[in-house]
């Protein structure tokens, strides 16, 4: 008889980390950013589309995360009909990094 218990839970996370990374990602993005962005990335009023975005797909990761944790100022803004500026300070450093991920593998499928 197989016992499951909390400690192997935790060696199968730690074994598939991109599956827990992209949980927690997912509910980042779910958090911080659908509101303006949608909840599939398919883009708002206030926020572009992140699903087919080229900025997304082809970007440098760097670059994304930037946006991410700075944000675009009024210069900076790549959608001129969009009403606001992304604002910055919305992800630390390592929220950044997992948002990245998801956005340019798990939002795109």
């Amino acid at each position: 008889m197989l016992k499951i218990t909390g400690s192997l839970v935790i060696t199968i996370a730690l074994a598939t980390p991109g599956i827990s990374q992209a949980m927690d990602a997912a509910q980042l993005f779910g958090s911080k950013c659908s509101a303006c962005h949608g909840p599939k990335g398919e883009g708002t009023q206030v926020g572009p589309a992140l699903k087919g975005n080229p900025f997304i797909t082809k970007g440098a990761p760097a670059d994304i995360k930037k946006v991410i944790v700075a944000g675009r100022t009024e210069k900076e803004k790549k959608y001129p009909k969009m009403m606001n500026p992304m604002p910055g300070g919305l992800a630390s450093e390592a929220e950044a990094d997992a948002l990245v991920i998801y956005l340019q593998d798990e939002m795109q499928k």
